[in-house]
């Protein structure tokens, strides 16, 4: 089976440093990958080059088996790849992404962020927006604060509000670049809980995240990534209870706080 995303030989420079060094990856329809690793290892960079929020310096990604974006040869025979703003809103709509800041519209109710894109991007009817928005708020558990302002949230609330916004696109794909870090503890779990409901929906999900016993109970390929590297790959039981490499380790040590079955 045709994978519905694949990354082939990914660079991207800022300047002159170098994030990512040469990602491969096929990501399957359905499946959950979540992306380990220290700060600065690559994965938030990763997610964003996926979205197009950043351009790619080298490599290609296809989405549905189409290379992205447009091949033109400039001179000595080099290849140059252009990304044309109509093609990343395209894109954006069927690879959704949920960020760790919420991002709400502060003025509007919590509907009206969810029926925002739909309405705008989408161009569908206010009242077709709204009842999709009051659908996927209901499938985060939220059907009862529509008529909310943001200001009137928490944290964990405001956070399932913009995954419903993601959701109310109907993407392919969804990624989750750390969508938990900026929340007390308390919250944590509400969040966690929704992204374990799509799991059981079957999206398609990339999830950044440090909260490795919700990576072990959700993903089906869990990825190490460091210094702009996939440096090792496999099931969750073989990273984050079995890892091979030395690195791996000892990125593991310093989360022993976290609940993983034991070896």
């Amino acid at each position: 089976m045709e994978p519905i995303l694949k990354i082939v030989n990914l660079h991207k420079s800022f300047g002159d440093l170098e994030v990512l060094k040469g990602i491969d990856l096929a990501v399957h329809k359905s499946e959950t990958i979540v992306l380990i690793g220290a700060s600065g290892s690559g994965k938030s960079t990763m997610l964003r080059c996926i979205n197009f929020m950043e351009l790619p310096t080298e490599g290609r990604i296809y989405f549905k088996n189409e290379p992205l974006g447009i091949e033109k040869t400039a001179g000595h025979g080099q290849v140059k790849i252009s990304y044309p703003e109509p093609l990343l809103c395209r894109v954006r709509t069927k690879i959704g992404m949920v960020f760790q800041h919420f991002n709400l519209f502060p003025h509007m109710k919590v509907v009206q962020n969810v029926m925002e894109g739909p309405k705008t991007v989408l161009k569908i009817s206010r009242e077709a927006a709204e009842k999709k928005a009051l659908q996927y708020l209901e499938k985060v558990g939220l059907s009862d604060k529509a008529d909310t302002y943001p200001a009137k949230l928490s944290g964990g609330q405001q956070q399932r509000v913009a995954i419903a916004r993601a959701l109310a696109m109907e993407p392919d794909i969804m990624l989750f670049d750390e969508v938990t870090s900026a929340l007390d503890p308390e919250l944590v779990g509400e969040v966690l809980r929704a992204m374990q409901e799509l799991r059981k929906d079957g999206m398609t999900m990339l999830i950044v995240t440090h909260e490795l016993g919700f990576a072990y109970a959700v993903a089906d390929r869990v990825l190490f990534l460091h210094k702009g590297e996939i440096f090792e790959q496999g099931s969750p039981k073989e990273i984050l209870v079995n890892p091979q490499k030395r690195r791996t380790k000892e990125f593991l040590a310093g989360h022993d706080q976290f609940r993983i079955p034991s070896r």
